[in-house]
Parts: structure tokens; sequence; C-alpha cells
């Protein structure tokens, strides 16, 4: 016989089969009621796009539309257009500039001699729509609302097939309150969330200050933009150096924006006392690069009096020992910045450089690498060389530390006999570049696919 203590019950197989089954089912259709709202909830509410992160050289990629590719935008006064992205599945105005053209293929500025192309304060076939690439966002949907008329449609689509997207505005009050670059005409100031370069108020090509955010050291790591010339005026036994000192850029016009601070510089050559060349430099500062953009028409009696002469623009480093240093034709191994030239150091001068193989890489290893890049523009096409210079002790004045370590950059080896000659030198910077410099030279090179849509009403 079985015994059972007094406070333990006993429940039949069936009656807990039972209970139990009542217990599931009941679970069953409480979880499907949830599951039920949770997908109206899901079908009720707008998607929102992911997008994958770009990379720092993609996000900070400066998109410029040409004015001819958007022909919903042509002839709209310039005040009225805006910029507007779907961002956190919210259209929401980003920063953005136009840059009106002149004829010559530059920015325009009122005060400089060069016309503009097109209508002033209208967007023209020549002007450009600036913006970066980060802020582009998710394809529009119908519910996403915005103040004012949609005109065109952006897309960029990068190298793994992800497409981004801006919006034209015409006519609404939103815009963005990012400013990437600041800049003080009072104080010579050029300021960014990235770098600060202070310039010489009596020449803009001198330096008087730069700085970089997170940069590891006590002192400026950078010394000057160094523009030097050497000719012989009618015979090579005459020749001589111009540098800082008698090339001297004046501003003569300065456009501030969102994207980019753009300087206009009135600059002469003088050579014994004789204004030889009048020069067109343009500076423009991004967030993470500066360019300088130089062009000139060569007198064709001025440059027969010119012998042999060549132009060089190279960045002087202060005291950076341990720089490693690539360039695009040099060798696989580095050179080593330790105040004097090594052997690998000399390959790379001998190496040389050319029109289309150009980028040179200097990485600190102290939360600082920048990375050159040249361009002829027209139809200029003469031989370029490396300027490579490490030496503790080499003064070449103007400077405000003694010594080149480095000193980086580029030597054009002749001048045209006659008629337009330009050139841009382009210098990017960074906290460090990650992967190999074939790879990340490329990357920015390698602009996204743009194609522009207009958008009917």
């Amino acid at each position: 016989m079985n015994h059972k203590p007094d406070n333990v019950t006993l429940i039949a197989p069936h009656r807990i089969f039972r209970k139990t089954l009542t217990i599931a089912l009941r679970n069953i259709q409480q979880f499907q009621r949830v599951l039920f709202v949770a997908m109206l909830c899901l079908i009720s509410m707008p998607s929102v796009a992911t997008l994958r992160p770009l990379t720092e050289i993609a996000a900070f990629q400066t998109i410029m539309v040409e004015g001819e590719d958007l022909a919903a935008v042509l002839g709209e006064p310039i005040d009225k257009i805006s910029l507007a992205a779907v961002i956190d599945d919210e259209m929401e105005p980003v920063p953005y500039q136009i840059d009106e053209y002149n004829s010559g293929g530059a920015v325009f500025f009122e005060n400089w001699s060069v016309p503009i192309d097109g209508v002033q304060n209208h967007f023209d076939e020549a002007d450009k729509l600036l913006f970066l690439q980060k802020d582009a966002g998710s394809r529009r949907k119908p519910y996403h609302r915005f103040d004012g008329e949609f005109l065109a449609e952006v897309a960029l689509t990068d190298k793994d097939g992800i497409t981004r997207y801006v919006y034209v505005i015409k006519g609404s009050r939103l815009r963005s309150e990012e400013q990437y670059v600041r800049y003080s005409a009072e104080d010579a100031l050029v300021e960014t969330d990235f770098y600060s370069l202070t310039y010489n108020p009596e020449n803009h090509v001198v330096w008087d200050d730069f700085t970089l955010v997170n940069y590891i050291g006590d002192e400026n790591p950078l010394d000057a933009l160094k523009l030097r010339m050497d000719a012989g005026l009618i015979t090579s036994f005459s020749k001589t150096t111009l540098n800082n000192n008698q090339i001297v850029a004046i501003p003569a016009g300065v456009h501030v924006g969102p994207i980019r601070a753009s300087t206009q510089m009135d600059l002469t050559l003088w050579l014994f006392k004789m204004p030889m060349l009048q020069v067109s430099l343009q500076i423009h500062h991004y967030p993470k690069s500066i360019v300088y953009d130089v062009r000139m028409v060569i007198p064709d009696v001025r440059r027969k009096l010119l012998v042999d002469p060549t132009l060089s623009m190279s960045l002087d480093a202060n005291n950076l020992l341990g720089t490693t240093v690539r360039t695009a034709l040099g060798p696989k191994q580095p050179g080593v910045v330790d105040g004097e030239i090594g052997e690998v150091e000399q390959q790379i001068i001998e190496a040389g450089l050319t029109a289309t193989e150009n980028w040179i890489w200097a990485s600190t290893h102290r939360n600082l690498d920048i990375v050159a890049f040249f361009d002829f523009l027209g139809d200029t096409d003469e031989p370029i060389s490396t300027v490579y210079v490490d030496d503790k002790f080499l003064e070449d004045q103007p400077e405000r530390f003694a010594g080149q370590l480095p000193n980086m950059g580029y030597k054009i080896e002749s001048l045209p006999e006659t008629g337009f000659f330009g050139f841009v030198t382009s210098l990017y910077i960074s906290n460090g570049f990650k992967g190999d410099p074939e790879d990340f030279t490329k990357s920015m090179r390698t602009m996204p696919e743009v194609i522009v849509r207009k958008i009917l009403k």
C-alpha cells in the first residue's frame, strides 16, 4: 500500500496533462497577440535605412557637382538654393556652398581681373555645388517633407555600390549651422575642427603658425611652405634664386563657406627689381586639406629674358625626426628622417616623379600624416622632379626653425616658352592614414559616381 504525507496532494496524470496544455495554449495565444501588435507597429512605422559607415578619406571628400549637370537649378538665384538630406529618417538641412567661377576656370572674385563665366549671383553652368560626402543620406521617401520646393536629387554611388543622396531645394528657410571651415581676414587665421593655420598678414605664402588636433609633440610640426624660382636674366651666368621674401602674396579677395574658404592672392615675381611674372594664386582650405592653385600667362618677351627657369613648391617640417617617407615611384622601403640623406632617401630623390605618378607620403608616427599630389592645369606638361632635403643644420631662409627635417615637395624643371601655365598642389592631412599608400592615395583620388535627377513637380 502506498502512503503519502498529509501535506502532499496527488494529481492524476490526465489532469496534469490537461492543465499543462491549457497553460501552454494560453501562453501561445498571448504570444500571438504580442507578435501581432509588434508586426502592426513595424508595418505602420517608416523603415529607417542604415548606410555603411564611410572611411575617413571618403567621409571628408568634397563632392563638386557641375552647374551644367544641374539643369533644374540653372538660372535660379543662388541665395534661394539650399541642400537637404535624409538623416535618421528625417529631412534635414546639410552644409553646402555654391561657388561661382570665372572664364579662366578658377573661383570668381569681384576684385580680380578675370570676368565671371555667367551671371553673378545666379546659378550658371560654370558654377559648382559643394558638399561633403559624409552629409549625404538615405533616399527620400514620399512621407519625407521639407520646407521649399524639391528641384533635383543628387545620387552618389561608391565603389562598393552603396548609394547616398542629397536634395537640392529652392526657397527653403532652413539652413545648416555647421561650418567646417572658419576664416578670419583680420587675423589671417584659418581654422577647422582638425587644424589651424595662421599666415603672415604681409605675405600669405609665409606661415606664422600651424597646429593640429591630437598631434603628439610640443613644437610646431610644420615650418613653412616654400616657393622658390631659379632663373638667369638673359644669361645663365646671372642666375639667382627668388624665395618667399621676393615672392609676396597679398589677399585680393576671400570667399568663406561651410565647405571651403578660398583666398585670391595677388602675387608678383620680382627678378632684379623687375616685375617678371604676374601670378594668380588661389588657396583653398578644406576641413582636412589645403589646395594651392597657381596660374599665370607668360608674356613672350619676358619669357625670353629668363634663362633655364625652374619653379618649386615644398613643405618644410620642423624637427620631425623618425618620420618615414615614401613616394609614388620610389622604393617600397620608406626613407627615415634622421638629419642626413641615407641610401633609401637617395633612391627616393633619384626615382623622381611624373605628371601622373607623383604622390608623396610622410608619416610622423605622432598623429600627423601628410599626403601631397601635383597636377598640371590645361596643356602644361613640363618635367618635374622631387624636392627632398633631410638636414639638421641647413638654413633655407625665410623660415621660423633651422634645419630641413624634412623639406619635401615638387620642382618644375622648366617653364613654357609662352602662354598659359598652371598647376595645383594638394596637401591632405590626417592623424594617420591606414593601409598601403598605393591604396589610400588611390582612394583619395577616386570620387563616387554622381547622377543628378530632376524632381518633377
